[in-house]
């Protein structure tokens, strides 16, 4: 499958960026309460960091439309280490065997801005999401203590 990594244009496709953020946030917590709290200001930190060097914001195309989006960014409060936000495929298209592709990618653009490692939080009851990334090589780091059911984990990048 060949996936073209594009920018993400925020005034055409912001409302494919939120309803994938939507999506992302069920698959997380299984609920939509703190949805809307959760996604106040998006769209102007969208706007704010779009174009800024260290923040990485990108759909991801195939077959003329978009199916997936990435948002990571080369700092983090950890040493040479990003901090991914965001990897979200549509529903249609997980289980295809895409993960390792954007894994890659992802750590290719880290490592091309001088990071050795990638930080990340996620929900303790995401199942599905904490099996993909023990898959990729992320480990378990520490609790995260602005949420109380989510946990950082921690990848060492390689090519």
């Amino acid at each position: 499958m060949n996936i073209e990594y594009r920018f993400i244009d925020v005034e055409t496709d912001y409302e494919t960026c939120y309803e994938f953020r939507k999506d992302a946030y069920f698959c997380s917590f299984a609920t939509y309460q703190g949805f809307e709290t959760f996604i106040e200001g998006y769209k102007e930190r969208l706007l704010e960091r779009i174009h800024h060097p260290d923040w990485f914001y990108f759909h991801l195309w195939y077959g003329g439309r978009i199916i997936g989006q990435l948002e990571f960014r080369c700092f983090s409060t950890l040493k040479k280490t990003g901090y991914l936000h965001l990897i979200y495929l549509a529903a249609e298209y997980r289980g295809m065997g895409l993960a390792g592709e954007l894994e890659r990618f992802i750590a290719g653009r880290l490592m091309e801005k001088g990071c050795q490692y990638c930080l990340l939080s996620v929900s303790r009851s995401n199942q599905r999401t904490l099996i993909h990334y023990a898959k990729f090589g992320w480990h378990y780091d520490s609790p995260n203590p602005k949420h109380d059911t989510t946990d950082f984990y921690l990848r060492v990048l390689s090519e």
